[in-house]
């Protein structure tokens, strides 16, 4: 197991689990619809495209932070 810290706290995670697993993962912990579109995602204050969720594998001590994406120009 390793320790990923998702928006400020800390959890706990099989080693070689991915980003979209841990956003899957953190969308049914807080009850939110399973839509990987609903949310961006950063890791260690770099944004991670939702295209590259599935072949991104975090690390231990790994910060990732899930937010609203913004659209419009």
């Amino acid at each position: 197991m390793i320790t990923i810290k998702i928006n400020g706290e800390d959890r706990q995670f099989p080693a070689d689990i991915t980003l979209s697993q841990v956003v899957e993962a953190w969308q049914r912990e807080t009850a939110q619809a399973l839509d990987p579109s609903l949310v961006a995602t950063a890791v260690n204050e770099v944004f991670v495209p939702r295209q590259q969720r599935a072949d991104y594998i975090l690390k231990a001590h790994d910060e990732v932070f899930t937010f609203s994406p913004i659209t419009g120009g």
